[in-house]
This record gives structure tokens, C-alpha cells and sequence, in this order.
């Protein structure tokens, strides 16, 4: 699919991806930042896997968030003074399908996209040597986008529907 050099120069344009997804889609000015997300913070993330049909290699994109940044912009998006965690991961879940779509045609463009996985977490593992990180600064919070190379897709990574990887998944 791309190798470590190739997904290591693609890192500004993951950045640029991040910062206008977030004004396109959430209205929010966001500044390019190397700061990481705190370590001890709930976090919100959506986890897609990109499928190269040629190779078979995988990507896998994240969309990490922490949990008040996501807690507002659920309240925001919603409607809503206090939205559940169920409207959190939809939040999150809708943000990963955005960014990994971009991801796709950047880097893959006849990659097959998994469904969204998305989770709140108390904290996250750290990231392979591989993984390229852009990162957002926006209403005093961190937001997320790493890309990295996969060995495999998660046995929980769930396909669309009509997909060779949903077809193999249910025996058709």
C-alpha cells in the first residue's frame, strides 16, 4: 500500500486534513500542534482500517479526541446540555469516517474502508514506530489523526456490506 517513507511525507497533508476537517465539519478554528494529548484523560477515538485490494496491506486510522473536547461538541452538534455517551461515539465515530475517507484518497484510492470503531477509553496505548501523527489544537484541547501501517486488520474490524472482507466475514 505506502510505505513508512511515503505515510511519513504524507504528515503535513494529514495535518491540513485534520485542521479543515474540523472547520468544515464542526465550525471550529483549529491550529496545527505538535502537543500531545494529555496521558491521564478520558479519550474519545474511532479506529477505521483501510484495505489495499492490490497487496492486501492495511492502514489504520485514528481519530483520538479527549473526552470533554467531545463532550462539548457533542452538546454543540446535538442540541443537547448533557449528551450521552452514545452521542459521544456517534461524534467520534462520524469524525473517523470523515478523516479516513480523506486518508483513503490520499494515500489509497481504491482501498476498501472498514465501518467505524469507535470507543471511549481512559487512556491509549502508545503508537508504532510507524505511525504519523498530525495534531489539532482547538477550544483548548487536543485533537488527533494518526495513520499507520497494520499488519492486519483487528478480527473486530467490521466491513460494509457487499464487500469482499464482509463476504469473507459472514461465509458467503
Amino acid at each position: 500500500m505506502i510505505d513508512p517513507a511515503e505515510l511519513a511525507a504524507a504528515q503535513p497533508d494529514l495535518e491540513m486534513l485534520l485542521v479543515e476537517m474540523i472547520a468544515s465539519v464542526l465550525g471550529e478554528q483549529a491550529e496545527p500542534t505538535a502537543e500531545p494529548l494529555p496521558a491521564a484523560v478520558g479519550l474519545a477515538v474511532s479506529r477505521l482500517v483501510i484495505q489495499d485490494p492490490q497487496d492486501g496491506s492495511f492502514l489504520g486510522v485514528d481519530v483520538r479526541a479527549e473526552g470533554n473536547l467531545i463532550t462539548t461538541l457533542a452538546a454543540t452538534l446535538l442540541g443537547v446540555a448533557e449528551p450521552a455517551p452514545d452521542d459521544m461515539l456517534d461524534v467520534i465515530a462520524e469524525l473517523g469516517n470523515i478523516a479516513a475517507g480523506n486518508v483513503k484518497s490520499l494515500l489509497c484510492h481504491n482501498g476498501q474502508l472498514s465501518l467505524p470503531a469507535p470507543q471511549l477509553a481512559f487512556e491509549h496505548e502508545g503508537d508504532s514506530p510507524d505511525a504519523i501523527r498530525a495534531g489539532a489544537s482547538l477550544l483548548g484541547n487536543v485533537m488527533e489523526l494518526v495513520v499507520m501501517p497494520l499488519h492486519s486488520a483487528d478480527a473486530k474490524t467490521r466491513w460494509p456490506s457487499g464487500s469482499a472482507q464482509h463476504s469473507a466475514e459472514v461465509g458467503v
